[in-house]
């Protein structure tokens, strides 16, 4: 009895150990020995690695790079003002013929989605650097007509404990239709909601407080269309009164949804000044910051943040540490703070299409 309980202990000791060390080092002890990849492997431990406060954040920057048109992922510290490199580049995979630009979307416990525009969407772990591509829908459309995914979202269903992905496609002329996919069962089933018109945007999609949210509805009118992963029941929620583009022309303000001090909070900045129809010359920008100070609830927009004038910001990204934003400025990330510090502080991260996550580390699995 006295040697059962010596092993039991030094069992506790050794999870208790592997609990606090990074993914990288984790993947390494595998191979130690088949209780340990045993052990590290299971769900249980999964789950209580990616619940411990010590589990490491990472920038994670998507981007196209400019030398060899290839999509990557880099890895950066919050914690590293100058953003240098934390951890060798990931090449994605060409999940796209023509290798496009691959869409960002997430995260959600440490994995990511990856969106190819010839209709393939992705799950990717960054830090296991593991992928899986989702299997095609098998449901059609009316004759005729080819169906188009606008937006994706991914999310974690706590009641079922399974991650889902949700896609919102034009089935037929303005008809948005969504289905969902189950990581569980590998499979797509149809929603039975008929929607507004969404709106891809660069920097909009956020999964937060259990919802995934999108653009939606006309670029004279724009709300945000929220995604419950639970209970799988879309809503609406409407833009603050007296929001920047309200008396502007339809398409001169930029549209972000990001996190700030755990509220929900909208992004908005003006393109600049028109030179004609379709181009602006990215000058005199102005930043509109609002946040939702309770969730889903339309009358508690308060407007934060009025920032600028800048110029050549072509998307704000995230914000960083509560204080800074993060954007894309000419092929290049810049910060800048929100306190009255106009001044953009350039980092050596460049390519076409940024996007970034900011995503605490996991061994998720997509298998």
């Amino acid at each position: 009895m006295e040697g059962a309980s010596e092993i039991n202990l030094n069992e506790e000791i050794v999870m208790e150990i592997l609990l606090r060390l990074p993914v990288k080092s984790l993947i390494k002890f595998n191979c130690v020995c088949r209780g340990w990849r045993d052990l590290i492997n299971s769900r249980h431990f999964i789950n209580m690695h990616l619940c411990l406060a010590q589990s490491t954040e990472y920038i994670i920057v998507k981007r196209l790079r400019d030398e060899d048109n290839k999509n990557v992922l880099s890895f950066h510290s919050p914690a590293d003002e100058s953003l240098l490199a934390a951890a060798p580049e990931l090449e994605l995979p060409e999940l796209d013929e023509a290798n496009w630009p691959l869409q960002l979307i997430g995260p959600c416990n440490g994995i990511v989605c990856l969106r190819d525009f010839h209709e393939g969407i992705h799950l990717c772990n960054p830090m296991t650097r593991k992928f899986r591509t989702l299997p095609q829908s098998s449901f059609g459309s009316p004759g005729g007509f080819l169906r188009q995914t606008h937006v994706v979202g991914l999310g974690f269903d706590s009641t079922i404990d399974d991650y889902k992905v949700v896609r919102i496609f034009e089935s037929s002329l303005y008809d948005f239709r969504a289905e969902i996919y189950n990581l569980s069962t590998d499979s797509w089933r149809q929603v039975d909601a008929i929607l507004p018109p969404v709106i891809l945007r660069d920097c909009f999609d956020l999964l937060f407080n259990g919802f995934f949210h999108w653009s939606a509805g006309p670029e004279s009118s724009p709300h945000v269309l929220s995604f419950e992963m639970g209970a799988e029941v879309f809503k609406e929620i409407k833009y603050p009164n007296g929001w920047l583009g309200e008396q502007a022309e339809p398409g001169s303000v930029e549209h972000s949804l990001v996190v700030l001090d755990d509220s929900m909070a909208l992004i908005l900045f003006s393109r600049g000044r028109l030179l004609d129809s379709e181009l602006y010359d990215k000058s005199e920008q102005y930043i509109e910051i609002w946040a939702m100070m309770e969730y889903g609830v339309e009358e508690s927009w308060v407007k934060k943040f009025f920032l600028g004038p800048f110029s050549g910001i072509q998307c704000v990204l995230s914000f960083w540490s509560n204080d800074k934003l993060l954007a894309d400025c000419c092929k290049q990330l810049v910060s800048f703070g929100i306190q009255n510090d106009s001044k953009l502080k350039k980092y050596d991260i460049k390519g076409f299409y940024l996007q970034l996550v900011i995503l605490k580390e996991s061994l998720v699995s997509l298998y």
